[in-house]
C-alpha cells in the first residue's frame, strides 16, 4: 500500500516533526494519512490550520462531524469514514448509530436532517443548488456563516478523501459497519 511517500519521523524535516507533535497532542496519535500529506509542508500546515478553524465555527461541532462523515461516505472513503467515526466517538460528539446514520444522510434531529439533505444536494450537483435549497437550509435555522462552514467541512473531507484514494493509504482506525 501507499503510492506516495509516507513521511516517517526519521525522514521528516524539523518543521514537519513540529506539526506531527501538534497532531499527536491533539488526537493522541498520528494518523497515517497525515504522513502522506506531509509530503508538502505547505499543504500539511495549511490543512491543519483550515481544519482547526472549525473549532471556532458557528456550526455545531456535531453537525460539522456529520457533514464530514456524509461527505466521506459519498466519496467512498473508508479511511475517512473510519477515522471520523472514531474521532466523533472519542470527542463524545456522536455515538456509533449516529455516525452510521450521518453516513446515510440521516441526522440526529430535524435541523440536521435538513443540513444533510443540503450537503447531499451540494455533492450531487457539484454546488449548483437552487434558491429553494438555500431557502430550506436557512428556514431550518442555519445562518449564511453556517452554510459556508458546511462547505468548509465538506472541503476538509474531500481533501482527505482524495488523498486517501490517490495515496492508497492503509487504514489505522477501527473498522465500522458498511452502509447498506
Amino acid at each position: 500500500m501507499g503510492r506516495l511517500n509516507k513521511i516517517t519521523d526519521d525522514k521528516a524535516s524539523f518543521f514537519i516533526k513540529k506539526l506531527f507533535r501538534k497532531v499527536e497532542e491533539g488526537l493522541g496519535k498520528m494518523p497515517v494519512l497525515f504522513r502522506y500529506m506531509a509530503n508538502s509542508e505547505a499543504i500539511f500546515e495549511g490543512f491543519l490550520t483550515y481544519n482547526s478553524s472549525l473549532a471556532n465555527a458557528k456550526l455545531d461541532p456535531k453537525y460539522a462531524k456529520m457533514v464530514i462523515l456524509a461527505t466521506s461516505e459519498y466519496n467512498d472513503c473508508e479511511y475517512c469514514v473510519r477515522a471520523h467515526t472514531q474521532m466523533a466517538k472519542d470527542a463524545n460528539l456522536l455515538n456509533d448509530e449516529q455516525c452510521l446514520n450521518a453516513r446515510k444522510f440521516i441526522g440526529i434531529d430535524e435541523k440536521s436532517n435538513v443540513m444533510l439533505k443540503f450537503v447531499k444536494k451540494v455533492l450531487e450537483t457539484k454546488g449548483y443548488v437552487s434558491d429553494d435549497d438555500i431557502k430550506e437550509v436557512r428556514d431550518a435555522g442555519f445562518s449564511d456563516a453556517e452554510i459556508v462552514e458546511m462547505l468548509g467541512a465538506m472541503n476538509i473531507a474531500m481533501m482527505t478523501n482524495y488523498l486517501a484514494h490517490v495515496a492508497d493509504v492503509e487504514c489505522d482506525f477501527p473498522e465500522v459497519p458498511k452502509v447498506e
